[in-house]
């Protein structure tokens, strides 16, 4: 299957019944929420889900009422940036028995388990959509790997379907700078490598082959790759001006360039419904935040059609 490329964009698309839109971002440290609601203002088209990571006290419910959206949230364990996921109502009905169990993740994944509606009966779609709006640990390969079990092991279960969107602090495999033996930022360098058995330390792409192995999709990378999109798996960091330290060589760069930190994943199923993923990086978008924003868009029957099909589920 395949597809005309697609332009990188932050231009509004025009409102269609059957398009359900998905925005993932790291605004930094929230300095800039109001210039992200602006951003989305001028677009003049609402999303109906949102993974946002590194907000502060009392910013979702803002940014919530700003936009008329539902959202759920989970406080750091302490003072401090959070993650929250945020949904529209007429899209999406949370199931009311989810909650996960606790961790000690210094950025808790804020989670929910949407029902999708049926814009014309009002029906609840048979099979619930896990949704996780994640911050990988910075400072621990092992950390992110953990934090990661831990969420699949309670969100995502055999047969069931999910979509995990954040900023992974690691690279997507084969998008992984070669090394970071060169980059004058060593805190930063140790921050994002490995230590092999042979002892050599290498850029950190795990996160990405566990979320692979689990049988979860790259949606940039699969919007690049199988829908034909240039531009769909783009980096998303690296361009604010306290990163030149953190800059890797260019003789240390892999070949088809460095992938994206900030990453969505879904289950494989629900690719049939994927029309678009794009990464904006006007002027505009770079200054909100040190991390770029990644728009996926998708088909609502595409997704009530894999949301009904008749799957056994087990619990572990």
């Amino acid at each position: 299957m395949s597809s005309a490329p697609v332009a990188v964009t932050d231009e509004p698309h025009a409102p269609d019944d059957d398009l359900i839109e998905h925005i993932n971002a790291n605004i930094q440290h929230g300095q800039h929420v109001d210039q992200f609601l602006e951003w989305i203002d001028r677009r003049a088209f609402r999303p109906h889900l949102m993974t946002l990571q590194e907000l502060q006290d009392g910013q979702a419910a803002r940014i919530a009422d700003h936009l008329g959206l539902a959202f759920e949230e989970e406080p750091n364990i302490r003072p401090g940036s959070r993650n929250a996921l945020f949904y529209d109502r007429a899209v999406f009905r949370p199931f009311p028995g989810w909650k996960a169990y606790l961790s000690e993740i210094r950025h808790r994944p804020a989670t929910a388990r949407l029902h999708l509606i049926d814009p014309a009966t009002g029906a609840l779609s048979r099979r619930k959509l896990g949704v996780a709006s994640i911050h990988a640990d910075f400072g621990s390969p092992e950390g992110r790997l953990n934090q990661l079990r831990w969420l699949l092991s309670n969100l995502i279960h055999d047969g069931r379907l999910g979509l995990v969107a954040g900023d992974w602090n690691s690279w997507p495999a084969g998008r992984a700078p070669l090394s970071l033996d060169r980059v004058e930022d060593r805190a930063w360098a140790l921050n994002r490598s490995i230590l092999d058995r042979d002892g050599v330390f290498r850029p950190d792409d795990q996160a990405d082959r566990l979320m692979t192995y689990r049988g979860m999709a790259d949606v940039g990378r699969y919007a690049a790759t199988v829908l034909g999109q240039v531009g769909a798996d783009r980096p998303t960091s690296g361009h604010g001006s306290d990163k030149f330290r953190q800059l890797v060589p260019d003789e240390d760069l892999p070949p088809g360039g460095l992938g994206p930190i900030d990453r969505t994943y879904v289950s494989d199923e629900l690719t049939a419904a994927l029309i678009s993923s794009e990464t904006p990086a006007s002027p505009e978008v770079q200054a909100i935040s040190d991390h770029l924003p990644q728009i996926t868009r998708w088909t609502r029957s595409g997704l009530w059609g894999v949301m009904n099909r008749d799957v056994v589920t087990f619990r572990h």
